[in-house]
């Protein structure tokens, strides 16, 4: 961190309004912006960035800024914190440009592309002394995963064993998939569940896959991972991206003495001409649009009060990803992997929901 490069590392407690800039107008990012403008008390939509301002201008409307570089929206002053949407490959730059002005961001996944980035943005917090990046697992606000979660903690099914988790999307665009951005965009999800479930790093993967689809010209959109987690547990994790059927993401864990498990649809049941019908998600952002808001609301409550975010920190973003770069190494391998994460920094072993023990 340079030396004239000021980090604000003070507590602003009292802040009635939070001002968010939102970094990347796609799917994800508009999403973000929306729930600013319209769903999150205590936070604004200060303003967007993106290389395509025509269709930042159309999220952002009459009175928020749009800025083209990403950069120059983080060091205006008008924003106090922000949210990174952009593509994957930008995301470590970014949150380094955050903590060196020392303004909260809230990362969506991954961390970074590769371990080694992540690990920098890890190093770089550390060196600052106080967590100001979360990350944007929002499974771990939703209700039906918290209630999993709740269960499996409380200890009234025994001690868990077993992780059992399924990911499927309707469909990915054949120009981009690779068998690698399946585990770090969708999967990478799955293994910071087990990690969160289970409390702990995940040991060994060993991971297969197959392609599906002619068009993907050989990238394995269906993949399955097997774990071994926390020096016993054992996890599965089965990330299929071409379904067609719809979206769904569901786990179950297996205790000595019961289960806990997602419901697999939240919807009405619908019966007629002799048939049973039951509405699947298409969408991954309704589905999982609660989880979102109370994501938002979570993080920029701790911002107000000037508190340190207790989400799934940097920590666990860089964790995930060397999950996620053995699974691409046993992919290729044909063999199981292990994963050697290093000592967990000091900072990140306080009480907290991103914590893993």
């Amino acid at each position: 961190m340079k030396e004239d490069q000021v980090v604000n590392t003070g507590k602003r407690a009292g802040i009635e309004q939070v001002s968010v800039g939102v970094v990347g107008a796609g799917g994800m990012g508009g999403m973000h912006a929306q729930n600013l403008q319209s769903r999150v008390a205590g936070a604004s939509l200060a303003a967007i960035a993106d290389v395509d301002a025509d269709r930042a201008g159309k999220i952002a409307g009459k009175n928020v800024p749009v800025f083209r570089e990403a950069v120059e929206m983080i060091r205006d002053e008008s924003v106090e914190a922000v949210v990174i949407a952009s593509p994957s490959a930008t995301h470590a730059e970014l949150t380094l440009e955050c903590l060196r002005l020392g303004k909260p961001v809230l990362c969506e996944k991954p961390l970074s592309t590769t371990a080694e980035d992540a690990l920098e943005v890890v190093e770089a917090e550390v060196e600052l002394g106080r967590k100001l990046v979360q990350l944007g697992f929002m499974r771990r606000f939703d209700k039906q995963h918290l209630a999993v979660k709740e269960a499996v903690d409380s200890g009234s099914i025994g001690a868990p064993l077993l992780f059992k988790g399924w990911h499927r999307n309707p469909h990915i665009m054949s120009s981009m998939a690779t068998s690698e951005s399946v585990v770090f965009d969708s999967m990478i999800h799955d293994l910071d569940s087990v990690r969160w479930m289970f409390g702990s790093e995940i040991d060994e993967v060993y991971t297969r896959g197959m392609s599906t689809r002619p068009d993907l010209e050989g990238a394995h959109d269906l993949q399955l991972t097997q774990m071994s987690v926390g020096g016993g547990l054992l996890a599965t994790v089965e990330v299929y991206v071409t379904a067609e059927y719809g979206y769904e993401v569901g786990l179950e864990v297996v205790c000595e003495s019961g289960t806990a498990q997602v419901a697999p649809f939240d919807e009405a049941v619908v019966r007629r001409d002799a048939m049973q019908y039951q509405r699947i998600h298409t969408d991954p952002f309704a589905r999982f649009q609660p989880a979102f808001v109370a994501e938002m609301e979570r993080w920029t409550g701790a911002i107000r009060n000037g508190e340190q975010p207790d989400g799934p920190d940097a920590w666990d973003g860089y964790a995930a990803l060397v999950a996620a770069e053995s699974c691409i190494a046993s992919l290729r391998s044909g063999s199981p992997q292990s994963v050697t994460v290093p000592e967990r920094p000091t900072l990140y072993r306080g009480e907290g929901l991103g914590v893993v023990r």
